[in-house]
């Protein structure tokens, strides 16, 4: 049935149900025959957008996760279907969020650098096999740049205690790698997966060494001009552009300002919906990458022992319950929350950013192409492992109050409970500065709230990771948020490390 149509079934038994005036039914009556009559000549064949199911989607998922602002736009086989704002990207000056609204991207940064190095393999310039050390010295061991794009090269990523807001203002990416440039590797090259934004960073600055330009021009050449991005900045744009958001820890209050300079190839840009669907729309031809190239992204990397990570390269790959794959990544930044998806089966592309930190991710953004694009049985996520319903239920308890028994005792300031939790929570082999994380949580104090908390559970036999994606302690309005990894052994959650959250 027309989307459009069932709209106006259920605002009619909602107006059939009402007590109120005969003028106010007359006005209602009038105005629900108007919606009617526009219903008119709308078909649910696919390719058919339905806005008012995604318009109302988005601004349901913007309340539920009260972010201020949140744009989306969804476009199939090239050409754009559905584009949407939902709130404000500016509260003060009531400013409306828009398809045309520019904000940070988090993440997703790391797809424009993915596509930067492709047009480098493509060309001839590079390939995936080249060990990075013949241009950054970083270990004696082979790193390949396949194993970069696919987080299993050792490389770090940011530290619980990274003071980033510190650093100074790098006016390229090679000077940039001085952040991490010099630390030992955390595993062997291609023991195990990783996530590290440092890593697409050094392949930023390899982008620039090869090429002798600036990475940003590079890019500018090679990804953004080609593919008719205007509104996409590897540097922050002036705060008079038209369009650009301000970004916000909470309904009311803004993020602090941040020089993102030590990190725009891994997390650094900005950008729009409409820009982002075209990116996507681009890898869902051959004309823009080579096929061959484009499976090398979107095959599962496979570690030293042959088990396959859900990175390709560059790209996560999540598999779909009707056979099908996505192609997506997304992006986490205190202000700021993306995603990009590429859907091939039904050669869609959806982008959303909102400007606010937050959680939702995938599931949202599949639910959201479905309803737009009138796909009635809408693929699911395939679930990592089948457990008994009642093994998960107890394991997702016992999670979540040793969480909530963390959370408290850092909110209140419980040094005691704290050290105790630690010592029979944490893994001792994988954890070894336990007492310096703990004297860091106690100088937050007990005036610092722990909040927006969102468990993901990746798994439930041994072995298996659980996130605390979205804990977070606020600090003069200065937002600092971080992973709390658990890992499943025999039965039990243990804390297995905690890593920032961008």
């Amino acid at each position: 049935m027309n989307a459009c149509i069932q709209e106006f079934q259920k605002s009619l038994i909602a107006f059939m149900k009402n007590t109120i005036s005969k003028l106010q039914k007359l006005f209602l009556f009038t105005s629900l025959l108007g919606f009617a009559i526009s219903c008119v000549g709308q078909k649910d064949k696919l390719g058919t957008a339905n806005a008012i199911p995604g318009n109302r989607y988005l601004d349901s998922l913007r309340v539920a996760k009260a972010s201020p602002g949140i744009s989306a736009a969804i476009a199939v086989k090239g050409k754009t279907i559905w584009e949407y704002g939902s709130g404000f990207s500016n509260i003060g000056e009531k400013k409306k969020a828009s398809p045309n609204t520019v904000y940070r991207i988090a993440s997703v940064s790391k797809l424009i650098t993915t596509a930067a190095i492709a047009k480098m393999v493509q060309n001839k310039r590079l390939d995936f096999s080249d060990d990075v050390n013949a241009f950054f010295k970083l270990s004696d061991q082979k790193i390949s740049i396949e194993q970069v794009l696919s987080h299993t090269s050792g490389i770090r990523h940011y530290r619980y205690n990274e003071k980033v807001e510190n650093y100074p203002h790098y006016d390229n990416v090679v000077d940039a790698t001085a952040v991490f440039i010099n630390d030992p590797l955390e595993f062997n090259p291609g023991e195990k997966f990783g996530y590290s934004s440092y890593g697409i960073d050094l392949l930023g600055a390899i982008i620039e060494k090869v090429s002798k330009q600036s990475f940003e021009q590079y890019v500018q050449d090679h990804v953004l001009k080609p593919l008719k991005m205007e509104s996409t900045f590897l540097r922050p744009p002036q705060s008079s552009h038209q369009h650009l958001s301000e970004f916000y820890a909470n309904e009311q209050n803004l993020v602090p300002d941040i020089d993102l300079s030590y990190n725009i190839p891994g997390g650094g840009m900005y950008s729009t919906v409409k820009d982002l669907v075209a990116f996507g729309n681009a890898f869902l031809s051959d004309d823009y990458i080579s096929k061959p190239i484009k499976e090398k992204l979107f095959t599962k990397a496979k570690l030293n022992n042959g088990n396959e990570v859900n990175y390709g390269l560059g790209w996560i790959v999540q598999e779909m319950d009707d056979g099908s794959e996505v192609y997506y990544h997304d992006g986490h930044m205190d202000g700021t929350h993306s995603i990009l998806a590429i859907y091939p089966k039904y050669h869609l592309s959806i982008a959303m950013i909102s400007n606010r930190g937050s959680n939702w991710g995938l599931p949202e953004a599949l639910d959201l192409s479905c309803r737009v694009y009138g796909i009635e049985k809408c693929p699911e996520i395939i679930a990592e492992q089948e457990k008994d319903p009642q093994f998960i239920m107890q394991m997702f308890q016992n999670l979540s109050a040793n969480f909530d028994d963390f959370r408290n005792a850092i909110s209140n300031g419980n040094q005691v409970k704290l050290e105790q939790l630690l010592a029979s929570n944490f893994k001792s082999d994988s954890w070894p500065d336990k007492k310096a994380f703990i004297a860091f949580l106690m100088t937050l104090g007990n005036k610092h709230e722990v909040y927006d908390v969102d468990i993901s559970v990746k798994g439930m036999n041994n072995g298996d990771k659980a996130f605390i994606k979205n804990l977070r302690f606020q600090e003069h309005y200065k937002d600092k948020s971080w992973y709390l990894i658990y890992t499943l052994s025999e039965d039990q959650w243990l804390i297995s490390s905690i890593e920032v959250f961008e």
